[in-house]
């Protein structure tokens, strides 16, 4: 009986090749799987629709499954990538952007946005809402947000002569900032009081219809609110003007005093609530003296960001942000 000698080379063959086939099924099976996982991307989907590499990596950075989701369902449309790259962007109000860039084509993206974010495109006597007043201090109360006619802020005081005219009231949580920015102002020579202050719901009505009566609605609109309209009503907007100037200037906002309040106002929480450059979304003309309490925080974006804040309401409060 012959014994055949054990073939160590044939054997090592056989199991290399084995192996091959194993991880080669392996492989396969791998990139089936990844194709298949793949194909459920939102980096394919968005491609296999027709948006491009830059596009669709665009657009998975800036909004979430759920949006990606809805965007899915749309047909392509590049100017919805130009637009989600805004930075006040708000997704919900996408199709009022297309719709309005649509017929307004001369409008830059940003200019849309904000329009759109606050509303500037709406009449806004076909579409007045109730102010929410559990905002607080960062309540919006404008032409379209308006205060119930019983509304009475809480906390309302008279502010001490020595920082405003006689009989001037706001709402007592704001006087430290005031007194503060009125005292540090001093500390540099500039000499501030409060000029105007604190309405009710009647005297503001009397207001409007006063100037409405002598010079019409359309002009009263543009410069007094109508009742309820009126960021006086909450006992957070006041006047801050010079008791008087170092020196004579034909405009104000070339004063030492402005410029002193332009740089200084939002340390203490307050904002310019209209200026010329933000008519077009305030809707009311520029009142260079005319402040409004907001807090620390939101003053210092609104600063820093140069945005009105009908436009800070619309991304960072009304969107809980």
């Amino acid at each position: 009986m012959t014994v055949r000698k054990f073939n160590y080379t044939k054997f090592v063959i056989f199991i290399i090749v084995v192996i091959s086939i194993i991880v080669g099924i392996v492989v396969g099976i791998t990139k089936v799987v990844s194709h298949v996982k793949y194909t459920k991307s939102y980096e394919y989907r968005l491609l296999t629709l027709g948006y491009d590499e830059e596009e669709t990596n665009t657009l998975i950075h800036k909004l979430s499954e759920s949006r990606l989701e809805e965007l899915l369902k749309r047909k392509v449309d590049s100017n919805i990538v130009s637009f989600v790259t805004e930075k006040y962007f708000i997704y919900e109000n996408l199709d009022k952007y297309l719709e309005y860039k649509k017929n307004n084509r001369d409008y830059t993206n940003t200019e849309v946005v904000a329009i759109i974010n606050t509303e500037a495109n709406v009449e806004w006597l076909d579409n007045m809402k109730l102010t929410d007043t559990s905002k607080g201090d960062l309540m919006l109360v404008n032409r379209i947000y308006g205060l119930a006619s019983d509304y009475q802020p809480e906390d309302i005081v008279t502010v001490p002569t020595k920082f405003a005219y006689s009989n001037v009231k706001l709402k007592n949580s704001i006087l430290e900032n005031i007194e503060n920015l009125v005292d540090d102002a001093a500390n540099e020579g500039y000499t501030f009081v409060v000029s105007m202050g604190y309405r009710t719901y009647k005297e503001q009505k009397n207001l409007y219809n006063s100037y409405a009566k002598s010079y019409g609605k359309s002009e009263a609109d543009e410069y007094v609110a109508r009742p309820g309209h009126s960021e006086y009503e909450t006992g957070l907007s006041f006047d801050l003007e010079p008791y008087k100037y170092k020196k004579k200037v034909k405009n104000i906002k070339d004063s030492d005093e402005y410029k002193w309040l332009r740089e200084n106002a939002y340390k203490y929480g307050f904002i310019f609530r209209f200026e010329a450059d933000k008519k077009n979304l305030t809707k009311f003309s520029e009142d260079p003296w005319r402040l409004r309490y907001v807090g620390i925080d939101a003053s210092t974006m609104i600063y820093n960001e140069n945005i009105c804040f009908e436009e800070y309401y619309a991304y960072f409060v009304n969107r809980g942000e």
